[in-house]
């Protein structure tokens, strides 16, 4: 049975993206199958072809994992590699996530505070204002401590902003999707030939992207949804499109 590829779109001047489903199946339901419109960043428009890697009350101020985290960071040994808290417990304090937006929501776990300082560094935020509603793939930072130190150095130089916002990029779905949507074998592209692959257990269980699991999903915010991986999906995660059977 042939996979259906899903070719990526524009979706504003400076951002193109391009989230592909293709499943092998080619009948999907309605409560689990993706949109054909549904897209991810594209790494090679947005921050060119990388070879080597590819408002919150003030009654949150101490749950604002980043203050002290920003942009400024210039090196992995300032940036936390241990979770403050247990991951079943994400988010558990907030009584209404959906009054907040998604990044807000993200700065609001300490959990994920070198995730959300990275995507400060890189300058990532305005890109995500501007999307009406979208997905974000979070990793913990224990999944930084995954990757190895010298990349994760050499992701941080200032000459390497776009390298790293190109990593940051596939953790970003710019449609709202739920972990039900996700499918056994679907592929979500991030290039004219390459795709982050996905699999799912039997039940909808055990959901990894790009090697990446979800440990914590459906966190509902106004503007889209959270889940929060165990591994940072990196350029090597990806996979070369086979042209033949598509």
């Amino acid at each position: 049975m042939k996979k259906r590829m899903i070719i990526p779109m524009a979706l504003a001047a400076t951002m193109l993206f391009g989230f592909g489903c293709a499943s092998s199946n080619d009948a999907m339901n309605d409560t689990t199958a993706m949109d054909d419109n549904m897209t991810m960043s594209e790494t090679q428009t947005m921050a060119g072809t990388t070879s080597d890697m590819e408002g919150t009350d003030d009654m949150r101020t101490d749950n604002m994992a980043t203050s002290d985290m920003t942009a400024t960071a210039t090196s992995a040994a300032a940036l936390s590699m241990q979770n403050t808290g247990s991951i079943d417990d994400m988010f558990s304090d907030i009584d209404d996530t959906e009054q907040y937006d998604v990044l807000s929501l993200a700065k609001m776990d300490p959990n994920l505070s070198t995730f959300v300082a990275l995507i400060e560094k890189s300058d990532l935020v305005s890109d995500l204002q501007r999307l009406d509603e979208y997905t974000l793939l979070a990793p913990t930072n224990e999944a930084f401590s995954k990757v190895p130190k010298e990349k994760l150095e050499s992701l941080l130089k200032e000459e390497n902003k776009a390298v790293l916002m190109s990593v940051l990029q596939m953790h970003v779905l710019p449609s709202e999707v739920s972990s039900l949507q996700f499918q056994n074998n679907s592929q979500i592209q991030v290039g004219e030939d390459s795709y982050i692959p996905v699999q799912v257990g039997v039940n909808n269980t055990d959901i990894r992207i790009g090697g990446a699991q979800i440990v914590k999903s459906n966190i509902e915010g106004s503007n889209g949804v959270i889940h929060v991986i165990d591994s940072v999906i990196l350029r090597e995660n990806t996979q070369d499109t086979d042209a033949i059977g598509y």
